[in-house]
C-alpha cells in the first residue's frame, strides 16, 4: 500500500498546500474520540515515538508546537477543536490495532495481547539484523493539515530514512503471526503529529474563519519554527483513549544511534 518516495512526498504536500484547506475544510466532522474535553475510551497497541512528555529530544520543536496548538485553540475556540495534551504529542510509524477490533479480539482470545506483545518484539529483533548501523531518522516539517477529524502537523522523512520506515510497516503487516491476530495495513503512511480533534461540529460553523485561522498559523509555523524533528527511538505502546500512551519496560523498542 506504501507508494515510493516521490508518491509520498506528492502526497503530503498536497495535503500541506494551503491552497486545498478550503477542500480539507468541507470534510470536517466531528470526532467520536472525545466527548466535549474529555477522551472517549479508545484502546489499542501502536508503533510510535516516544510521547514528548517522556522525551528529551525536539524539545524546542515540541514547545514551538505546543504554543501553535495553543494559537488554533485561541482562533478556533475549544470547543470546535479540543487540543491533546501537549505531553502527548508523538509520531505513528505503524497502527496496529484499536476499539471495537481490538476489544472483539481480546473477548476471543484472552493471551492475544501477550501475543501481540511476543510478536512485535521478534519483528523488532528481525529490523535490527537488517538495520544494524541506522542512524537517527530525520523528517522535514512540511506543515499544517486538516484532516477530517483533527488538525495535524505532517511531517516527511529525509529520503535516505524512508526506505528503512517503510520496510519496518513491511515487516508487520506482512508478517503472517501479526496478520493472524487480524491485524492489517488501513493507512498508508503519512508521518504527522496530530494537535487535537474536532469537537462541536455544526452545520454553520464558518469555514472561511477556521480557512483563514489555519493559513495564518500556519505561515507563521513555516517562518518561525524548527524544520526538522528527529527520531531517535520508536517503540511499542498500548493507549487507553487518545491522551494517554502506555508502556511496559520490557516491550519492544527500536534506539537509532
Amino acid at each position: 500500500m506504501d507508494g515510493n518516495y516521490q508518491s509520498y512526498i506528492n502526497r503530503i504536500v498536497q495535503m500541506t498546500a494551503p491552497a486545498n484547506y478550503e477542500q480539507q475544510i468541507q470534510n470536517i466532522q466531528s470526532s467520536p474520540k472525545f466527548d466535549g474535553q474529555k477522551p472517549v475510551k479508545f484502546p489499542g497497541y501502536t508503533i510510535i515515538t516516544p510521547p514528548h512528555g517522556e522525551s528529551s529530544h525536539n524539545q524546542e520543536f515540541y514547545q514551538k508546537l505546543a504554543e501553535t496548538q495553543q494559537q488554533v485553540v485561541k482562533a478556533l475556540g475549544s470547543d470546535f477543536f479540543v487540543a491533546v495534551p501537549a505531553d502527548s504529542f508523538h509520531v505513528t510509524l505503524a497502527d496496529l490495532i484499536w476499539d471495537d477490533i481490538y476489544l472483539n479480539a481480546v473477548a476471543q482470545d484472552a493471551h492475544f495481547d501477550e501475543l501481540l506483545i511476543k510478536q512485535i518484539d521478534s519483528i523488532f529483533k528481525d529490523y535490527k539484523t537488517v538495520y544494524k548501523d541506522v542512524k537517527p531518522y530525520e523528517f522535514d516539517v512540511l506543515g499544517l493539515s486538516i484532516f477530517p477529524r483533527a488538525i495535524a502537523i505532517c511531517l516527511a522523512p529525509t529520503e535516505t530514512f524512508y526506505e528503512p520506515i517503510i520496510k519496518l510497516r513491511q515487516l508487520i503487516y506482512q508478517d503472517e503471526k501479526i496478520v493472524s491476530l487480524g491485524i492489517e495495513q488501513n493507512y498508508e503512511f503519512a508521518a504527522h503529529i496530530t494537535l487535537g480533534y474536532f469537537g462541536d461540529v455544526t452545520d454553520s460553523f464558518d469555514e472561511g474563519k477556521v480557512e483563514s485561522a489555519v493559513k495564518k498559523i500556519n505561515d507563521q509555523w513555516l517562518a518561525n519554527s524548527p524544520s526538522i524533528f528527529t527520531v531517535e527511538q520508536f517503540e511499542l505502546r498500548k493507549f487507553t483513549d487518545m491522551t494517554n500512551f502506555v508502556r511496559q519496560d520490557d516491550w519492544a523498542v527500536i534506539k537509532l544511534d
